[in-house]
């Protein structure tokens, strides 16, 4: 079967709703190239009026004017040409612009409403590089649509007024114009297969170079940046030699093109000689409105191998962004009243078949209880809270709150009930306040201030003289780890969730830092559950019960005091930690 050719489809995709403005610029082309066409005309019968001593010469449609006339005719129409030129040029740009603005915002919007799933699959880098070079692919190929609009509206105004003055010699133009066409086509497709090739090494190289500028401590740690240089080193040649070969197979287009345009202009002459033609004046003016004709033909052709070179880069905006669509979030679920009991019913997950991660683990986690959940690495907890979080779907089973699956829930009403600490801090630019109401309008001051105040955290806020304007530095560098990790616990508790939960919380913090954060665990008690994980087993000293996973399995549920007698892991990991 054959493959459809995307070129049409990508550009409709992003002409949708603009047809009124492709209408406008094919208008002013139009009257671009008949204002082009009709100046070509008077002023080259102009000029030959003058060498012959006329005083008077036939315009257009056999009008007899002056040379005083014709040449104010002629300064009248280089105004209306610049005019119209100008006017293209401003709707092509605002289009072009608008084209990149939009391909921008579906792509940030569909990724932030895609699933945490479908976030979680994109390579680092990956949303970078598609906002940037990508979006300014789809600019390239709309200034692309643009051009040869202008170019092909041109040409037609040139061409059909050639025709009006001297059929016999426009006829060749046109059939030029046609084969030219033709015989380039196998250099197009040579293009469009390079630049698939360049879209897909372009987008290796962002996402590889992300993920190795992410590694600077562990670079200088292991003393391997000539090593990490090296790997740069051969993306960036690697790109080099893609985009070396696309450049040289698009210049191509123009070269071969003018060559074979200046042997249709000589035979063009042959024609016109044959025909015995005595009218000079309309000879040298079809001569210059072909090679206007076919320098617009170039435009037409250098346009149609720019668009083909960036279409696989809009080929890959739209199937991203089928891939966000298809994995957008829907917010149509059920009020929350409360979260109440959570009860995890015979749940399991997979990420691939046949490689389960969790296995059927039944619990309950009751109101106003401080759970922990301890285990190995890769044993699954983590998977295990970002199905609590409603992060991803069970395989099999349910994870119900209050009774109901919490699938069913409103996704937006469910993120104001459940919170989240991570391990690490990840902070915006911004002040202590702006980090804490993290991007919700109608969190108060009041919310944050007491938000500070459970986290331990309010009194070094206002030891400082900007207090909660204090900016944090990027990535919190104006803050220790152990506030950044009670920042993170505000903003977390600024809207008075009913279920926290917190991955590590006080695995790389100090005595002090570490004494705080139990300590608000502690309190919080009273007012909502509390899950944490942990390796460090003195966090856990205040949970009511605590999980022991391994494998995949819930392999102990029960009180600290049971587990250190039925639990081996349990019991190996106070005496690990030196606290048996």
């Amino acid at each position: 079967m054959k493959k459809k050719q995307p070129t049409t489809s990508a550009a409709a995709a992003l002409l949708h709703g603009k047809r009124w403005s492709v209408a406008q610029l094919s208008i002013v082309s139009l009257a671009g190239g008949l204002t082009e066409a009709l100046f070509l005309v008077v002023i080259t019968r102009a000029a030959f009026a003058v060498t012959n001593g006329d005083t008077r010469l036939d315009a257009v449609a056999g009008r007899s004017v002056t040379i005083n006339q014709a040449v104010l005719i002629a300064l009248v129409l280089v105004v209306a040409r610049v005019a119209f030129a100008l006017l293209g040029n401003t709707q092509a740009a605002r289009l072009s612009a608008r084209v990149t603005r939009e391909i921008r915002t579906r792509l940030a919007g569909g990724f932030l409403n895609a699933s945490w799933p479908t976030q979680q699959a994109d390579r680092a880098g990956r949303l970078q590089e598609l906002l940037t070079t990508f979006a300014a692919a789809g600019s390239v190929l709309i200034s692309g649509l643009t051009s040869a609009i202008v170019s092909g509206f041109n040409l037609l105004a040139l061409l059909g007024l050639a025709i009006a003055v001297n059929p016999g010699g426009s006829v060749v133009t046109i059939v030029a114009v046609a084969v030219l066409g033709s015989v380039l086509r196998p250099v197009r497709r040579k293009v469009k297969r390079q630049s698939e090739r360049t879209a897909r090494a372009s987008m290796g190289f962002a996402t590889s170079l992300n993920e190795i500028s992410q590694l600077g401590m562990e670079l200088h740690i292991f003393n391997v940046q000539d090593e990490a240089k090296a790997r740069v080193d051969a993306l960036i040649l690697e790109n080099e030699r893609t985009n070396e070969r696309l450049n040289n197979l698009r210049g191509l287009v123009p070269i071969l093109y003018s060559g074979l345009a200046f042997l249709a202009i000589v035979g063009a002459i042959g024609i016109i000689s044959l025909s015995n033609s005595n009218n000079l004046t309309s000879v040298g003016a079809v001569m210059l409105v072909m090679l206007r004709s076919l320098s617009y033909g170039q435009g037409l052709q250098s346009a149609y191998t720019s668009i083909s070179a960036t279409v696989p880069f809009v080929d890959a905006l739209d199937a991203q962004m089928q891939t966000y669509q298809d994995g957008t979030v829907s917010d149509e679920g059920l009020h929350v009243e409360s979260i109440g009991t959570m009860e995890l019913a015979d749940v399991s997950f997979h990420y691939a078949e046949g490689r389960p991660v969790l296995q059927g683990i039944t619990a309950e986690l009751l109101p106003h209880e401080v759970i922990g959940i301890v285990g190995p690495s890769g044993s699954g907890k983590s998977t295990l809270v970002q199905l609590m979080l409603g992060l991803r779907e069970p395989t099999a089973g349910q994870i119900l709150a209050n009774g109901r699956a919490i699938g069913g829930y409103s996704r937006a009403e469910w993120a104001r009930k459940v919170t989240f600490v991570p391990q690490a801090a990840h902070l915006i630019a911004g002040s202590v306040a702006e980090n804490i109401r993290f991007l919700r309008d109608g969190v108060s001051d009041d919310d944050v201030e007491r938000a500070a105040r459970l986290a331990y955290l309010h009194d070094d806020i206002v030891a400082s003289p900007e207090g909660y304007s204090r900016e944090v530095g990027e990535g919190g560098s104006h803050l220790s780890g152990g506030q950044q990790q009670r920042l993170c616990i505000a903003r977390a508790l600024v809207e008075s969730p009913e279920l926290m939960i917190l991955d590590e919380p006080t695995s790389a913090l100090d005595v002090r830092s570490e004494s705080l954060i139990r300590q608000t665990l502690a309190d919080l008690r009273e007012r909502m559950t509390v899950v944490v994980i942990a390796h460090r087993m003195s966090t856990l000293e205040i949970c009511d019960r605590i999980m022991v996973i391994q494998d995949g399995q819930l392999r102990a549920f029960d009180r600290p005091d049971v587990l250190e007698t039925t639990s081996d892991f349990y019991r190996e990991a106070l005496e690990l930690s030196g606290m048996r």
